[in-house]
């Protein structure tokens, strides 16, 4: 398996069957399963999910 990258605020992680995931700061997978690390990249550079950015949310 390959190390996790971070892009737009989410971690891009394989999975044990080969498969990619985005995953937010929260350790949840928000979108996928892609077939390869290219299309989990591509999606992730775009995606914002309903609650708001990962990379935007704070703790109150």
């Amino acid at each position: 398996m390959s190390e996790p990258k971070g892009v737009n605020g989410y971690l891009i992680k394989q999975q044990a069957d080969g498969r990619w995931s985005l995953i937010n700061f929260h350790g949840e997978s928000v979108a996928g399963t892609f077939a390869t690390e290219r299309e989990a990249i591509a999606v992730a550079e775009v995606f914002v999910d309903e609650t708001g950015h990962a990379q935007k949310k704070t703790k109150r």
